[in-house]
């Protein structure tokens, strides 16, 4: 659902389906109906708080004011409706609690918690009620910040009187009614002016920092307009976990799920007067404000850390790849080692080169991601994220991005990132300095070069003389984009030094992570044959399953599936003309990444083959579309022997009409 239906009439029949669940939790049935008829009944007599009046009549928000109290009779329902519901949740951390004592009323105090269902609010409260003298406290002191949408429908409204609320705007309610955006921003100093004066009487205010309820139970960025409510102030972080199983989005029907909620200990985020520091306990932690940098930017993200760190590590979300992943023990955050083994600087900012970063940065290693850029590294050393590939994802403290070509001279590992329509552009300036620093190179793009041999290794060698003995490959069956959402991936190696194998392998290998050395270890080219090839292969695929669905409708499985092994026999053909091994290409670099650019449900070549066999062009290259147009240059395009890719050629550079390529190349394959 959207949003709970407003009315009786249009949700009471699917809410009376709960009392299976109320019936199954230990009541008899006649109790399980009286505590629904109830809940209905006290939904339609319990009327909006006065607050919502401000939308009708702005002129009166002085006189009305933002703050709602408590209701004792529907909290006291509440807490009776909830029991049941809630019955297999737990609470951890209760000792934290402890630590609050002497803190409230004489500091302000903020309570974040991550936001997962309408349930999340009244649940803290439940639960923090029912832990114990020191979470019943504090419980009976929260006010919660609620936006208006959250009082409207009736089904939501009795959990929030369970507690304070004070009313805010949020920037997409002000969107979406800009005739009252003045009004709304006066809700929001006002709400904040209340805020802090609730503090000092001994409230505790209670913010969900993401701003809305996350739609996969992952984190989201915490946005910053909550800087105010918890800089300078004590903060107490609560992580959820199975709200959104009780209530789900859509529908109204609870589930009796498994949850928890993990109380944090508390800490001081940035300063207090210097006379309140003198007083302040020496047992609460302090996180300061650096001395460099976006301060606000800063606090946001570790109370993000502070919420994350209880939570499954599968729930981190956009804050994963903060955390270690070569260790056993869980949400433990990787740190800027004071002296890394190794400094490695990858060249190129791309989606691979970004994923590569974040497996290195769980080992003691120093990253520099160098591009030419200047705005986008400025920009994403101050944001700490790739600005461009992955906005979305905080970066670790041990990746830093550089434009200036002297980092390269206290490299101990190069990484090549770089795509290869972008070759000129990054490796202008930097020549002399691989030239000058003998440290092993590995490339981790795949696709073809623009230059006659093809092959980046190739070129690193021969354009650039790099030594052959420093260079190393590494490839697999990976996404970049799940990569860094730390799914299961494994990569393999191969370089003309078997002793970077070694090396690389250790620096590779976590626990989400599996690298190890390629069927032939020596078979470079092979291996980089493999990863550029299957890219042509993927697009060419989306082509023919372009063409099949809209000619046919529906799943093509049978016919992409019956394709596919004359798909690949093709592409070894090529691969071995080109100088590569038979049987390297049946490893993690041949066969296994054929197979998931051609079938996986994330890969960008075969997205845009079917794009265009529907008729659209995609604006954004691709490996396969690169590495189609450039392959020319090392072969010929021999129809009999490579119908299928002399096909794709036809269609995406030359322009021809698929239809008609379509047709000759069944023909093709008729006689193969």
């Amino acid at each position: 659902m959207t949003e709970k239906e407003a009315t009786l009439g249009r949700w009471h029949k699917e809410f009376f389906e709960n009392i299976h669940l109320f019936v199954k939790s230990g009541l008899s049935e006649a109790d399980a109906k009286s505590i629904l008829e109830e809940f209905l009944v006290l939904s339609q007599a319990t009327p909006k708080p006065k607050v919502m009046e401000i939308f009708q009549e702005p002129e009166r928000l002085e006189e009305i004011g933002v703050y709602t109290d408590i209701r004792p009779e529907p909290r006291d329902f509440m807490l009776k409706f909830l029991d049941p519901i809630m019955k297999k949740f737990k609470v951890e951390g209760t000792e934290n609690l402890k630590l609050l004592d002497g803190i409230i009323g004489k500091y302000p105090v903020t309570l974040i918690s991550n936001h997962l269902s309408h349930l999340d609010a009244p649940a803290i409260f439940t639960l923090l009620y029912n832990s114990g003298p020191e979470g019943r406290k504090i419980a009976e002191s929260l006010v919660f910040i609620a936006g208006r949408l959250a009082f409207e429908p009736d089904f939501t409204r009795l959990g929030l009187y369970m507690f304070g609320t004070l009313l805010v705007c949020s920037k997409k309610d002000m969107a979406d009614n800009p005739s009252l955006s003045d009004v709304m921003t006066k809700i929001n100093m006002r709400a904040f002016r209340n805020s802090q004066k609730l503090q000092a009487d001994g409230k505790v205010i209670s913010i969900f920092p993401e701003g809305t309820r996350s739609r996969d139970g992952r984190l989201m960025p915490f946005v910053d307009t909550v800087y105010h409510y918890v800089a300078n102030k004590v903060i107490l972080p609560i992580s959820l976990e199975g709200t959104e199983k009780i209530l789900p989005i859509e529908g109204l029907l609870f589930n009796q799920a498994v949850g928890k909620l993990v109380i944090g200990k508390p800490v001081l985020v940035g300063e207090l007067t210097r006379r309140e520091m003198e007083s302040f306990p020496s047992h609460i932690e302090q996180i300061s404000f650096p001395g460099t940098g976006d301060k606000k930017q800063f606090i946001i993200d570790n109370l993000a850390l502070l919420v994350g760190s209880n939570l499954n590590k599968h729930k981190h979300g956009t804050y994963r790849n903060l955390y270690r992943g070569d260790v056993r023990e869980t949400n433990q955050l990787i740190s800027l080692p004071k002296k890394p083994d190794e400094h490695v600087v990858i060249i190129g900012s791309s989606n691979m080169s970004v994923a590569f970063a974040c497996i290195l940065a769980n080992k003691n290693v120093k990253v520099t991601i160098y591009h030419p850029d200047t705005e986008m590294v400025t920009r994403s050393n101050e944001e700490r994220r790739d600005i461009i590939h992955y906005p979305i994802y905080k970066l670790p403290p041990n990746i830093e991005f550089s434009d200036k070509p002297e980092v390269l001279e206290s490299a101990t590992l190069f990484v090549q990132g770089t795509n290869p329509w972008e070759f000129d552009a990054v490796y202008s300036k930097i020549r002399t300095y691989l030239q000058k620093n003998k440290s092993p190179m590995v490339n981790v793009i795949k696709g073809f070069t623009g230059s006659k041999k093809g092959l980046i290794l190739e070129d690193l060698h021969e354009l650039l003389l790099i030594e052959r003995d420093r260079l190393a490959v590494v490839s697999g069956a990976c996404y970049p984009d799940q990569i860094m959402e730390r799914k299961i991936s494994g990569f393999e190696i191969s370089a003309f030094e078997d002793s970077l194998i070694p090396k690389l392998k250790e620096l590779l290998t976590n626990n989400y992570v599996f690298t190890r050395p390629a069927i032939n270890s020596r078979d470079t080219k092979g291996v980089q044959l493999g990863g550029a090839l299957k890219t042509i292969y993927a697009l060419a695929m989306g082509l023919v399953e372009g063409y099949f669905k809209r000619e046919l409708g529906g799943n093509v499985d049978n016919t992409l599936f019956h394709l596919s092994n004359r798909f690949f026999n093709e592409m070894v053909s090529i691969g071995v003309l080109l100088g590569g091994d038979p049987t390297t290409f049946n490893g993690l670099s041949g066969m296994t990444d054929f197979m998931l650019a051609c079938f996986g449900s994330d890969t960008r070549d075969r997205k845009y083959g079917y794009d265009l066999a529907y008729g659209t062009r995609p604006e954004k290259i691709t490996n396969g579309f690169y590495g189609l147009k450039v392959l020319p240059n090392l072969i010929h395009l021999d129809e009999k022997r490579h119908p299928i890719v002399t096909a794709a050629y036809k269609t995406v550079i030359q322009n021809e009409d698929f239809d008609i390529v379509a047709e000759e190349l069944q023909k093709q394959l008729a006689r193969i």
